[in-house]
């Protein structure tokens, strides 16, 4: 066990640890299979390692772990397995989301006051039910409720996936989030890392006003517990936080203000960065940089497209999850938020991901449910990586994004994120060909979690006009 703390992530243990889960009456009726052993027949299997759909294969799953792969012709189901026959059906491995909340946007009408609403009932069964099995909060406003709640969902006493609960965001002043603590020095970050690490969060995130020698505190701090930092920043640039050694960094390169004119040290330039080509040497330049330290990147492509005119559709499964006072606030929102000059900056934005991701980056990504609303856990969710593919990636390579990139992130790589043997069997069920249309990944029929598999559809259903209560 002590090995498996020091590879970086909490979350590991965790994951063994609940191998014999005992679900709540509340959890088992959204369950359509749990058993010990599972044969998967005849589906479209999502290579992700090897970015390739393989036609026709059978996947044993026994006690929540895969055990066998094959051509369906070469691998009968052994004795007394459960089958599932997957004809014209993709099976992927369940997703790894990275910049995922428990809490949604709460603005009044006249914007007057930026507030947010946990929604820890809700919530987690969106992510759930759009395949996300393992998530990081990527910053927490009710750090006790996300750890609860982590812990419940562990305990099978609610539907959720699994969590790696990033503390409460490490923030300097100046913040315009009611519900921020602000840090004063380097030694404050470094007791508010070292206590929130002894509640259990299991990452941490930097925001827009924390300064270099803050931030590089809370950074050493950290890392010597094996943890992970994140930063969606201001203050501090991108090639500033990689030389502090921070290890991944949110929005893709949009909150970047690295090419700010005569930008001031430890200041947040007021308003949104200006807009760089991707083809300029100096974003060439900074990609390299990144990609050099090793720097992760986090695609939340989703939050900033619902903000564009490029968004010319709103699927009505989402404005259908939400209560009626949340659609009401949504739609005044929306309505407002959405302006055709950030369509620039968003087609950038895309470019730059994908050349990101090409030099050799880790590119992952995210949904982070709040800005103008639109972007709901689980339905964001999956648009987050439906987007991909306008930003050119490829169906498949999207789904590695979403997956094998997301675990790698997270120092899970041999445990989750891949479709092979030895792996847990986080996967989910799609109705459809997920190699020729990305939006298939919206046909959902079952999520597997650990081997037990959870109907999409009835959960879905579960939280029809509830989304914004709680």
């Amino acid at each position: 066990m002590k090995k498996l703390l020091l590879a970086g992530s909490c979350l590991l243990v965790t994951l063994q640890a609940i191998t014999q889960t005992s679900f709540s009456p509340q959890v088992k009726k959204y369950i359509d299979y749990d058993t010990a052993s599972i044969t998967f027949t005849h589906c479209r299997l999502a290579d992700v390692k090897n970015l390739k759909v393989l036609e026709d294969m059978t996947v044993i799953v026994r006690n929540g772990a895969i055990t066998s792969i094959a051509d369906s012709k070469k691998l009968p189901p052994p004795a007394g397995s459960t089958v599932i026959d997957l004809t014209g059906k993709s099976l992927l491995p369940g997703f790894v989301l990275l910049h995922e909340h428990m809490y949604y946007a709460a603005y009044p009408a006249d914007f007057s006051y930026l507030h947010v609403k946990q929604l820890p009932f809700t919530f987690p069964k969106l992510y759930l039910a759009c395949g996300a099995t393992t998530i990081r909060t990527a910053g927490s406003v009710e750090p006790y409720s996300d750890l609860n709640l982590k812990r419940d969902i562990d305990q099978g006493q609610i539907l959720g996936p699994y969590m790696d609960v990033t503390a409460p965001y490490l923030e300097g002043k100046g913040t315009f989030f009611p519900q921020m603590h602000e840090l004063n020095s380097p030694a404050e970050a470094k007791a508010f890392v070292d206590f929130w690490a002894s509640q259990g969060c299991t990452s941490f995130k930097a925001y827009n006003y924390l300064d270099k020698a803050t931030l590089k505190a809370a950074i050493d701090e950290a890392h010597d517990k094996k943890l992970k930092v994140t930063g969606h920043l201001c203050s501090v640039t991108y090639r500033e936080a990689a030389d502090l050694g921070i290890d991944q960094l949110e929005h893709g390169f949009s909150v970047s203000t690295d090419f700010v004119p005569d930008k001031k040290e430890n200041a947040c330039p007021l308003g949104a960065p200006p807009i760089a080509s991707a083809d300029s040497p100096k974003v060439k330049d900074l990609i390299h940089f990144l990609v050099d330290k090793k720097i992760i990147i986090t695609s939340t492509l989703a939050v900033l497209y619902n903000m564009t005119t490029l968004d010319t559709t709103m699927r009505p499964e989402v404005l259908e999850a939400m209560s009626p006072d949340t659609r009401s606030m949504f739609l005044n929102v929306y309505t407002k938020m959405r302006n055709p000059s950030g369509n620039n900056a968003m087609l950038e934005e895309m470019k730059m991901e994908k050349k990101f991701s090409d030099a050799g980056g880790l590119l992952t990504v995210g949904t982070d449910p709040t800005g103008n609303g639109a972007t709901l856990a689980g339905y964001g969710s999956q648009q987050s990586i439906e987007l991909l593919t306008k930003a050119g990636f490829t169906p498949i390579e999207a789904i590695r994004i979403a997956t094998y990139n997301g675990a790698k992130a997270l120092g899970l790589e041999n445990k989750i994120g891949s479709i092979e043997v030895g792996k847990t069997a986080d996967l989910i069920v799609i109705d459809g060909d997920i190699s020729q249309n990305i939006e298939n990944i919206r046909k959902i029929i079952w999520v597997f979690k650990q081997g037990v598999g959870f109907n999409a559809q009835k959960i879905f259903s579960s939280v029809k006009g509830e989304v914004g209560k709680y």
